[in-house]
């Protein structure tokens, strides 16, 4: 049995993120849709280096806590994604009283961090939703949504795009100095792309969840790679979470996010693949992802905790 306060910090050497993500896993397994994150973006935490902190090692160590028993299985843990004032917390089954515990920990450790905290938790996490108010978190409202798609009821529904574009995957194409390209433009609003860019894009592909002929982008008739999404798949839960999802400003409104989503959906239903999820925090992701025919939706909420002054 797990004794108060048994923890320790995240490390990048020995077993620490296999035992996430089959923590990750076994939870899905359990909760089905309550899931709280898919194994792909434990991956993208650990080998998307998405801002210069996140190029640190030490980074890693100072945003994810575990807590273990006396055989070294993973009980629960609290992750920060990017190194800011955001957090998520996870307990394995049987195991969710060390809720108020972690986060009571998070508030003395992470609290001096920033003027305040934020928990992002979904509607069903009703239970820490009732801790994070008895320790004065309030909420913020709603931050996103993510859709449920049922894959079985996909692979008849038609792609459409225009004369001249066809969807290709990375394992096809292997251009990944234009993908790199489309997500530098789609993300960043910049059309340029460094050598370090392109190794940091390299790294990400790290990700275990990963699989290159489940990466897919609209290729225009000139070329240019022009809307894209990823497939990351956890096939021991027959689930998969399609992220990334960005379309080139020279190439927008025409259609192209949709088209390569629903490929990504067929694809992704023939490898037997049950369920996909996306994640919208826009009001045009969100709008374009209720046209994919969602069949549930859960909402994120952020929690803020703001600190005393004398605590900074």
């Amino acid at each position: 049995m797990i004794k108060p306060n048994d923890n320790r910090p995240f490390t990048l050497k020995g077993a620490d993120f296999e035992k996430m993500w089959r923590f990750l896993q076994e939870d899905y397994a359990r909760k089905q849709d309550g899931f709280i994150w898919h194994i792909g973006r434990l991956g993208d935490w650990q080998y998307g280096l998405w801002n210069e902190h996140k190029c640190i090692p030490t980074f890693f160590g100072k945003h994810a806590q575990l807590w273990l028993d006396d055989f070294e299985r993973l009980l629960g843990f609290v992750i920060d994604e990017s190194g800011d004032n955001t957090f998520y917390i996870f307990t394995l089954a049987g195991y969710e009283y060390l809720y108020p515990e972690i986060l009571d920990w998070t508030i003395q450790h992470w609290g001096p961090r920033a003027p305040t905290l934020v928990a992002e938790v979904h509607e069903f996490q009703t239970a820490d939703l009732g801790a994070l108010e008895d320790r004065g978190f309030r909420s913020k409202g709603a931050v996103g949504v993510t859709r449920e798609y049922d894959l079985r009821k996909k692979m008849l529904e038609p792609i459409q795009l225009a004369a001249g574009y066809r969807i290709v995957n990375m394992a096809e194409n292997g251009d990944y100095e234009a993908k790199a390209s489309l997500f530098k433009d789609g993300f960043s609003n910049s059309s340029e792309v460094s050598k370090f860019d392109l190794l940091k894009f390299e790294y990400s592909r790290e990700n275990p969840a990963y699989d290159p002929a489940l990466d897919f982008s609209v290729v225009a008739p000139d070329g240019v790679h022009a809307a894209t999404c990823v497939g990351f798949i956890d096939p021991a839960n027959r689930a998969a979470e399609v992220e990334k999802v960005c379309t080139h400003r020279g190439y927008r409104r025409q259609g192209l996010a949709e088209a390569v989503i629903r490929e990504c959906f067929q694809r992704l239903s023939q490898r037997g693949i049950e369920r996909a999820y996306i994640t919208g925090y826009s009001g045009e992701a969100n709008s374009l992802y209720e046209k994919l025919g969602p069949v549930r939706r859960k909402q994120w909420f952020h929690y803020e905790l703001k600190l005393a002054v004398e605590a900074l």
